[in-house]
This record gives structure tokens, sequence and C-alpha cells, in this order.
């Protein structure tokens, strides 16, 4: 049994979507950022950064206590190397493909975009130098995403924890992008849209906060 705290932001529907593409049995227990939970003690003592998501995992690799997991990209190796799945073998070229596209997604897309989208929505008054740098690396970030879905289906060849990581936060209202402009991403998105677990990790996020703007799907 994976417990798995989580509200459904971009990093938290990143785990959400494994869980459900495993089939994996796990509890959903939000922590509701928008009213600071994430600062609790009890929580703070599974993830050190006080950030979500986190998991703990009641049956781990070492057969040992409950393990416990901070910051997305690790659960997502975790999980992933746990089960077998969308994460290639130990000591193969495909294996170092996703995990360059899951570092991507970690240090690039995330960081940029979450800034680019706090500055647009959030800031009390327009503060032109921001919005210029972060839109201008929006586009960027964009453009490189575009480029390697025109060499292959997914980021990393075969649909991977790395596509997994970056589809939530592909956001192009929120992001100001038009995806007219992205033919390959815009495929990409429907292809990853219509997957069944995509679906079922969304409708969770729905029901746990359907105001979320991380779950609007366009």
């Amino acid at each position: 049994m994976i417990d798995l705290y989580y509200w459904p932001t971009g990093n938290g529907l990143k785990v959400g979507i494994l869980l459900e593409e495993l089939g994996q049995e796990y509890r959903l227990l939000p922590i509701n950022i928008r009213t600071g939970q994430q600062k609790q003690d009890f929580f703070q003592k599974i993830s050190a950064n006080g950030r979500i998501p986190a998991i703990v995992d009641h049956s781990p690799v070492s057969a040992g206590e409950p393990l416990s997991l901070f910051e997305s990209g690790a659960i997502l190796n975790y999980l992933a190397n746990k089960a077998g799945r969308f994460l290639p073998p130990e000591g193969t070229a495909e294996r170092q493909r996703v995990q360059e596209w899951l570092f991507w997604q970690v240090g690039h897309v995330t960081p940029y975009l979450s800034q680019w989208q706090v500055f647009r929505e959030k800031a009390p008054e327009p503060i032109p130098f921001a919005l210029d740098l972060l839109g201008a690396e929006a586009a960027r970030l964009y453009g490189v995403l575009e480029k390697r879905l025109g060499e292959v289906p997914y980021v990393a060849g075969d649909y991977s924890i790395a596509d997994i990581a970056i589809f939530p936060w592909i956001q192009p209202l929120r992001q100001g992008q038009d995806l007219a402009d992205y033919p390959n991403i815009h495929a990409w998105r429907e292809r990853i849209k219509a997957r069944p677990a995509v679906q079922r990790a969304y409708e969770k996020g729905r029901e746990v906060a359907a105001g979320e703007k991380s779950l609007v799907l366009q």
C-alpha cells in the first residue's frame, strides 16, 4: 500500500498519474497547500522540504520499515523502478534518455513555468522585466519540447515517467502559448490525455479540489 500525500498541482498530478498507470493500490491523502497544511509537523516529518507530493510505501523494495519519499522526480523513479514499468532497465541508454528528460522537467520546466504562472496570475501589478524574461523562457522550453516531439512520439522514445512528469506542466492557456504554433506538442498531449489512467488521475484530482487551475486540460 502506498500513501500519497497530495494536492492536484502539476507536481501532485505526476505521481497520481503514475500510480494509476501502474494499477498500484494507494490511499490519496490531501494536503491542502492553499490553507498551509504542508507546514504541519506531521507532514514535514514525511516531506523534509515541506512540499507535496510525498509518499509512504508500506511494502518497500527493502521489505523493511515503511519508506517515506519526497520530491516528485525521486518518487517517479522509485515507483517505476519498483514496478519495472515506464523506466527502462539499469545500464541501458534508454534509461539514461528517460533520466535526461525527467531532469529537464525538474530543473527547467517546473521552476520557470511555475514562476511564469505566478507573475502572470498573482503579481499585484505587472512587472515587465519578469514577464519578458519568463515569457521568453516559456516559449524557449515549448520550442525544445516541440523539436523533440518532432523526432519521437514520446520524449524518450516510448511512453515513460519523463512524459508523465512533463505532461501536467504543459498548460498552454496559463502559460500564454498557442498550441497551433506547436503541432507536435498538441498531438503528444492528445495521446496522453486519451490514456484511461491519466483521465482517472485528473478525475481524482477534481474530487479533491475541482478549482485547481492545473486540472484544466486545455
